[in-house]
C-alpha cells in the first residue's frame, strides 16, 4: 500500500477488504492490519438447508472466506478471531 491508500475508503465491507487482497490491490499485511481493527457485524444463521448459502460481507465471514482462499495463514486467522472475540471453535 502507498502513502495516501486508504483500505478502508468508505463505502466499505470487510469482504470488499478481502476481495481487494484477493485482486492484490492491497498486501497480505495490510489485510491483517485491517481486519484486526474491523467491527465485524454479527454472522446471520437459519436453520435451514441453505445455512452455507447465507453469508454477510461485514461480518467474520469475510474472515473465513480470506483464509479459505488462502490470504490469511492459521496464526493470522486465530489473531484477528481472538481480537473479534471468536473462538477457535467458531472456525467452519
Amino acid at each position: 500500500m502507498t502513502d495516501g491508500d486508504d483500505v478502508t475508503n468508505a463505502p466499505v465491507t470487510a469482504m470488499d477488504v478481502v476481495r481487494r487482497a484477493r485482486d492484490r490491490e492491497i498486501s497480505g499485511d495490510d489485510l491483517v492490519a485491517v481486519l484486526l481493527t474491523w467491527r465485524f457485524e454479527p454472522q446471520h444463521r437459519t436453520r435451514g438447508l441453505t445455512d452455507d448459502w447465507e453469508s454477510r460481507p461485514n461480518s467474520f465471514d469475510a474472515v473465513q472466506y480470506a483464509f479459505h482462499l488462502g490470504l490469511l495463514d492459521e496464526d493470522a486467522y486465530r489473531r484477528i478471531a481472538d481480537r473479534a472475540g471468536r473462538s477457535e471453535a467458531g472456525r467452519e
